[in-house]
């Protein structure tokens, strides 16, 4: 398979664009292998943190490849944990299944290794205050009846707000995306791995094809989440800006670097960034910028077998 220099335009586009300064820019050394694993009812995504020896999957926890991180990391030498995003529902007696609520599954080391040399299941660590093990809902890491539309009143839509697609980490092992896929839901968070809380939300841009957001991705150098739109045939990007720690200061959707993969482009609705107070109080951060008129809607990408 190879692409045609229309997939060049696009990259440069979507890379090249900025609403502010060149955000500061933290590298980090580390890897990571991912296992993906199906359990009864829905799916669900590894991905390790923290500096520790291989993670041996079986059946019941992945699909039996080893997982494992390498490099600096907060947890300590010999600890890690594993990060899995269940969609199936966290409110019950929904009419199917990943349209509201979801689950995110966080064992540590200690656990894991207790269960593996005998000892009682792991325990799912909690993202909530005063809980004291999950697994994490994420009606309570980013709870509706707290965030408002950014520039408005209006509330977050929970009744769209579920199906956790993955959770995919950025270089330094210090924060996650959250992928939210319930149709038409086209939601994108940011974690705090350290403190297991939202920082930030995002809903992506609405075309007359739709909105949803498939995955999303960090660039190498943390510089930037790249946000897979499904639906609205898009590729959209979140710029990032942290300080000289490597924590994140600011997020900006800039919708200057949206590129349209489909045809006939029309907008039926503005992206959307959404503050007010996490479950533990804090407040997120986030906005939109840039303009829709800078974007390179005209581009297109060509697959040829």
């Amino acid at each position: 398979m190879r692409f045609t220099t229309a997939a060049v335009t696009i990259v440069t586009a979507l890379l090249s664009a900025r609403v502010s300064a060149t955000p500061t820019v933290t590298v980090a050394d580390d890897s990571i292998s991912v296992g993906v694993g199906v359990g009864a009812a829905s799916q669900h995504q590894f991905t390790g943190t923290g500096k520790g020896e291989a993670l041996k999957q079986d059946g019941g926890i992945g699909n039996g490849r080893a997982l494992r991180r390498a490099g600096g990391g907060k947890a300590g030498k010999g600890k890690y944990e594993v990060w899995g995003s269940d969609q199936s529902n966290s409110i019950a007696g929904q009419t199917s299944t990943g349209i509201m609520g979801s689950y995110l599954w966080i064992w540590d080391s200690d656990s894991i290794n207790a269960q593996l040399a005998g000892g009682a299941d792991a325990k799912p660590l909690s993202c909530k205050p005063g809980a004291s093990e999950g697994p994490c809902d994420l009606l309570d890491i980013f709870p509706p009846g707290n965030l408002k539309e950014v520039g408005t009143d209006s509330p977050l839509d929970n009744s769209k707000f579920g199906r956790l697609h993955g959770v995919l980490k950025d270089p330094s092992n210090r924060y996650v995306t959250v992928n939210i896929f319930a149709p038409d839901a086209g939601y994108v968070g940011v974690m705090d791995t350290e403190t297991k809380e939202a920082i930030a939300l995002f809903r992506v841009t609405q075309t007359s094809s739709g909105r949803g957001v498939h995955m999303s991705f960090w660039s190498a150098d943390g510089s930037a989440i790249v946000v897979g739109n499904l639906n609205g045939k898009m590729v959209e990007r979140i710029d990032v800006t942290r300080d000289k720690d490597g924590k994140i200061t600011d997020l900006v959707f800039n919708v200057s670097a949206g590129v349209f993969l489909g045809q006939n482009y029309n907008k039926v609705e503005d992206a959307k960034a959404f503050n007010g107070k996490n479950a533990f109080g804090n407040d997120l951060i986030g906005r939109v910028g840039g303009d829709y008129s800078d974007a390179g809607k005209h581009h297109q990408l060509i697959l040829i077998p």
